[in-house]
């Protein structure tokens, strides 16, 4: 039973930061990109709550394994992040993609030093 809320827990934060990183898209997504500092500020503050979050969850969870879930939505910041230095739209769009590609591999690198660190460890 505790596996299975392991993992609903772990689909529910990889659901979250791929909702994160959409709304990030769709800030960025018009033409020419206009994103006003209000809404760079609104976003920054929720990934850091989300990261900070994710992060208590990862120290005070036995083994709970996020860094599978959140592999997606990580590759998925760093695609936007290789496009927005490629093309470098609007100095805005670039701060959060900088900030959530940096949130979401904290999280998978403290995740995984976690497992790592666990008694369990396979």
């Amino acid at each position: 039973m505790k596996s299975l809320l392991k993992m609903m827990i772990g689909l529910a934060f990889a659901f979250w930061f791929f909702i994160l990183w959409a709304c990030k898209s769709l800030l960025s997504s018009d033409i020419p990109v206009t994103i006003s500092t209000w809404d760079t500020i609104l976003f920054s503050f929720s990934y850091l709550v989300s990261t900070v979050v994710a992060l208590l969850y990862v120290r005070f969870t036995y083994n709970g394994k996020i860094h599978i879930f959140l592999s997606i939505p990580t590759l998925l910041w760093g695609l936007s992040i290789a496009q927005v230095f490629t093309h470098q739209y609007h100095p805005y769009d670039t701060l959060m993609s900088v900030i959530g590609f940096i949130g979401s591999g904290a999280i998978m690198f403290f995740s995984i030093l976690m497992q790592r660190k666990s008694p369990n460890f396979t």
